[in-house]
């Protein structure tokens, strides 16, 4: 008998069962994909590195006399094991597009064949890249994004009087050099390819270098024994390399946030439907015990309906959730390989999850059983009596109108009908405005401190900044600026010029001996930086770190340091912290007088134009425009795009954005359906009275459409004034683990308080609109219609 009551049941409520089954496919796809997710995150660089094979520390020599330069240090007792790679350096001038149009490439590029490679590379579907052919190359980064390449176009290669056609084969995930933090463009040739470029003696001589992954235990074992090794354009740790993918794993933080959401989301909905439902059902449970069937055995008999449904529904949306989790991960993990080793398990898992949580929520909500009785069904439910005090809202004193009296006093009176609501727009919208400011930050000058002195203009030029460096001395290179200078001079743009340059010196603190960036500015001042603590340093003994040293060092402010400058060594003492995202903080800042030389110099930053004669930010951008064409170099910018330039993640951030929006705009559709499908439902025979008594069919859709209209509103207003403290909360950590620590925010009142904020308000209007025009379908005489 029960399960013919059951069949019944399903058959004679299809509009709520259908409902409430969506919602649960929806629900176990949204779970199911999420917890997949989250590992996947969670594991995320970890993952990647091991996958490709990093090991423990990498070390990346370069210039001449480079290949061989580690032999002695791989003899030491820290190192367990390495793979090493020959590679040759270049720079964005050597490679052009087939019509000898100049391309955008990060950094210095390197050139590798895959034979030689100590590491596994993928393609853009994550296989591992076994072999390239002659006359072809895989790219990594960015590099076919940004300059519009795809598989099969042909790239021109000269360097040092070689030349050579490539076809381009894919893009390939490179763990090392492939991150935004470190940008370089490496390319993957074939061996007959490499050989040709080694064959030119020029290339052989003094472009060559090499890579090498160790694996070791004894991590401050090498960086002590390699302090004294020369060529060594770069060391870093695993943590160091992690770091680097920094950028990425914001967004794939944001896509863990908004995987948990839409978990939340999910069983806050769940829950209010299936309380809904059993609520909603007081005259079938009223007559079920009027025939004598006992509280138990009814309980029973909506658990196995729901259970029934639960089974179903998150099959569909096990299947679902598959592609659907790999959309949001495919989203993020361009320059990476997020998975899980469980993979599949996890989605059955979640989909487990929610099937439990539904009868868990089924259980509990059919406590309330054993409150009806048989004179429920006779009175439909209500018990004649009222307790409650009065509400304070008068018609008579409601400016809105009847609409907009009934809504408000709807929302007062059962604030838990709507509190569903408001949750899932609130935490949609919430997630999405710390986004907007997060981009809008990164879109803003507000960073220019962590990456250098604030400029007029930077001029990037990788190529004339190696030549430079291997020139041979600052003096040079101010004789350059200077040459620069009186150019623009000529040209009406009266102007100073400077640059900022990094070395790398190995430091000694209390026995312990490390190889740290040392940077410094030619022709700058130390009074032109900005500090976080203590006093600027006043001359050449004087130094300031960051944070990120100060930790791994132990060193503070007051303490001595020795420096080891090619020369001789120098006590120099800590007077300042400061901040920077160059080298993800791992960055000591010397005075301009201390005694650097160019044969310890790792690499140099922008150009960076100072005007004399104060022009407007007009003026700026109308020069920014005839230097490029001075110079024929595109990436002449102002603060805000060398920002955007040196983070490297705006565009993903954006593009995540708009998917988050996007997402956020489905679950206000679903949410807003669903639920005014079931206040339909369930205020059926008010709908009918009111059509009874004279109200018109516009007036009864906009009760129902005003209710949500104030829903929404309270939700946004709610995520807009939390947006910015929890934009600090969550967003401050991760820019710290970049090198900045006291981040200023930019913060867009109209996008906050309006735009993003007014499409969200406007979808839940619309939708609430168009789902509210099926109270047109009840007629006044419906009113004696319970069902």
């Amino acid at each position: 008998m029960l399960f013919h009551i059951l069949k019944r049941d399903l058959k004679r409520k299809k509009t709520m069962n259908m409902i409430l089954f969506l919602f649960i496919v929806l629900a176990a796809m949204f779970v199911a994909s999420g917890v997949n997710n989250v590992v996947a995150v969670m594991n995320g660089t970890d993952y990647y590195l091991d996958k490709a094979g990093i090991g423990d520390f990498v070390i990346i020599t370069m210039g001449d006399g480079a290949v061989g330069a580690l032999d002695e240090i791989l003899k030491t007792e820290a190192v367990r094991g390495y793979r090493k790679e020959c590679v040759v350096f270049g720079s964005q001038d050597n490679i052009m597009a087939q019509d000898g149009m100049a391309v955008d490439c990060q950094n210095a590029t390197v050139f590798q064949s895959i034979e030689a490679s100590a590491i596994t590379f993928f393609d853009a579907e994550n296989n591992p890249i076994g072999d390239v052919e002659p006359g072809h190359a895989y790219a990594s980064g960015t590099f076919l994004e940004k300059n519009g390449f795809e598989e099969g176009d042909v790239i021109h290669l000269t360097h040092s009087g070689q030349e050579m056609d490539l076809t381009l084969s894919g893009k390939a995930k490179d763990a090392l050099l492939g991150s935004d933090l470190m940008g370089n463009t490496r390319f993957i040739l074939s061996e007959k390819d490499m050989r040709e470029l080694l064959d030119n003696e020029t290339i052989y001589d003094h472009y060559r270098g090499e890579i090498c992954y160790i694996d070791t235990e004894d991590v401050q074992g090498m960086k002590a024994a390699i302090s004294d090794a020369t060529n060594v354009a770069f060391d870093g740790t695993r943590s160091t390399i992690k770091m680097c993918y920094v950028m990425d794993m914001i967004v794939a933080f944001v896509v863990l946030i908004l995987s948990v959401c839409l978990i939340i989301v999910s069983f806050v909905v769940l829950k209010f439907s299936i309380t809904f439902t059993i609520m909603e059902e007081f005259r079938e449970i009223g007559v079920m015990k009027a025939i004598g069937i006992c509280d138990t055995k009814i309980r029973i008999l909506y658990i196995v309906k729901y259970l029934a449904l639960s089974a179903v529904g998150a099959a569909l949306g096990f299947f679902a959730s598959i592609p659907f989790g790999a959309l949001l991960l495919k989203s993020v993990s361009s320059k990476m390989v997020l998975s899980s080793d469980r993979g599949i398990f996890l989605n059955l898992f979640g989909a487990a999850a929610v099937v439990a949580a539904i009868l868990l929520f089924a259980y509990f909500c059919t406590g309330k059983v054993k409150r009806s009785s048989p004179l429920d069904a006779i009175r439909s439910g209500q018990t004649g009596e009222r307790y409650k005090n009065k509400s304070i809202l008068r018609i008579y004193k409601c400016p809105g109108g009847n609409a907009f009296f009934m809504a408000l006093n709807d929302i007062l009176s059962s604030p838990k009908r709507f509190i569903s609501v408001m949750i899932s727009l609130g935490l949609c919208t919430l997630f999405v405005l710390i986004l907007v400011n997060t981009t809008a930050t990164m879109k803003s000058p507000n960073l220019i401190h962590t990456f250098g002195k604030k400029s007029d203009l930077y001029v990037t030029d990788i190529a004339d900044v190696m030549a430079d460096m291997h020139a041979g001395s600052g003096e040079k290179m101010k004789e350059k600026l200077d040459g620069m200078a009186e150019e623009l001079k000529r040209e009406g743009m009266p102007s100073e010029l400077c640059i900022e340059l990094q070395y790398k010196y190995p430091i000694t603190f209390r026995g312990n001996r490390y190889v740290f960036t040392c940077q410094q500015g030619i022709n700058t001042e130390i009074t032109e930086y900005a500090f976080l603590e203590g006093s600027i340093p006043q001359n050449e003994s004087e130094i300031a770190i960051t944070p990120q040293i100060s930790g791994l060092t132990g060193a503070k402010i007051g303490d001595t340091v020795t420096i080891h400058y090619g020369e001789g060594d120098m006590d120099c003492m800590v007077t300042a912290y400061f901040q920077t995202m160059n080298q993800l903080g791992e960055v000591i800042r010397l005075h301009e007088d201390a005694p650097t030389d160019f044969l310890f110099i790792a690499s140099g930053l922008a150009y960076q134009i100072d005007f004399t004669d104060s022009p407007s930010v007009e003026e700026i951008e109308v020069r920014k425009e005839r230097i490029r064409e001075l110079y024929d170099n595109d990436k002449v910018m102002n603060a805000t795009e060398y920002c955007i330039d040196c983070i490297k993640a705006v565009d993903t951030l954006e593009s995540v954005q708009i998917l988050l929006l996007g997402i956020t705009l489905v679950v206000v559709i679903l949410v807003t359906i669903l639920t005014e499908r079931s206040f339909i439902a369930d205020e059926k025979s008010q709908i009918a009275i009111l059509k009874a008594i004279g109200f018109r069919d516009g007036a009864v859709i906009r009760w129902h459409v005003c209710r949500f209209g104030l829903a929404a509103f309270l939700a946004m207003v709610l995520a807009a004034v939390l947006s910015v403290p929890m934009t600090k909360l969550c967003i401050t950590p991760i820019f710290g683990m970049m090198g900045a620590v006291d981040v200023k925010y930019h913060i867009d009142p109209l996008a906050i308080f309006a735009l993003y904020p007014g499409i969200v308000f406007a979808m839940t209007i619309a939708t609430a609109w168009i789902t509210a025009l099926y109270t047109g379908t009840i007629k006044s005489s419906d009113t004696a219609n319970i069902e």
